[in-house]
């Protein structure tokens, strides 16, 4: 009887599904806040997870990571929950290394740092470290031809114009908030221009030391052989 072996799963591919539940479970159980209400009025732990651009370094340094947890209506949620979905599928199925998913985790507090001092009480979602998330994938399947086939790193380049045309059409520079066609509430450009730019910045780190790391290696080989 012929069996036909199994493909063993990558540590890359469950660290890219851990980075992913661990933005998305929490999210789904917190559920959502009241916008129509000040902050002051929401339940005291959603105040506590909640980050306020406008107050910059003053304030605790776990809302870097909580502020995503928080929607600010169901549909908000729901639309996060399934591109958080995708995403991880995305990943998974590109076999991302795990400097990668790395890079997404480094990415999620930058994205909120790079909120502060915006003019903005206050600031919630996933969408920002969504952007981070997204901008992995796509230069890793740019920056990685060995690994990836053309058809994947013509995926990587459509991903990364379609997320640059995006954030210069939301016009961060100019507009605060916005109100997108379709959207309950207003979004914040700048949370996606910022998540882009982190994700970037975290990528790039993980792939200059993995490489450094590289060439340690061989350079140390070589002494061996030597």
């Amino acid at each position: 009887m012929n069996t036909r072996p199994r493909s063993a799963v990558s540590p890359g591919t469950w660290a890219w599904l851990l980075v992913s539940l661990i933005l998305g479970v929490p999210a789904a159980l917190a559920g959502w806040v009241p916008l129509d209400l000040p902050s002051t009025q929401w339940p005291t732990w959603a105040q506590q997870w909640a980050l306020h651009p406008d107050a910059g370094w003053h304030q605790a340094a776990w809302t870097f990571w909580s502020t995503a947890w928080l929607h600010g209506s169901s549909a908000h949620l729901l639309k996060n929950l399934i591109a958080l979905g995708l995403l991880a599928i995305l990943g998974i199925s590109a076999r991302m290394p795990w400097q990668a998913a790395l890079a997404w985790l480094l990415a999620w507090p930058l994205t909120q740092i790079g909120m502060l001092h915006q003019p903005l009480h206050t600031y919630i979602g996933l969408s920002g470290v969504l952007h981070a998330g997204l901008t992995v994938v796509a230069l890793h399947h740019l920056t990685h031809p060995i690994q990836m086939d053309r058809r994947q790193r013509i995926l990587g380049l459509i991903l990364l114009l379609g997320l640059i045309f995006k954030i210069l059409m939301e016009n961060p520079w100019q507009h605060t908030l916005i109100r997108p066609i379709g959207s309950d509430i207003n979004v914040a450009p700048w949370a996606h221009l910022s998540g882009a730019a982190a994700g970037a910045v975290a990528y790039l780190f993980t792939s200059v030391t993995s490489r450094a790391r590289s060439v340690k290696g061989l350079t140390r080989k070589q002494r061996t052989l030597n």
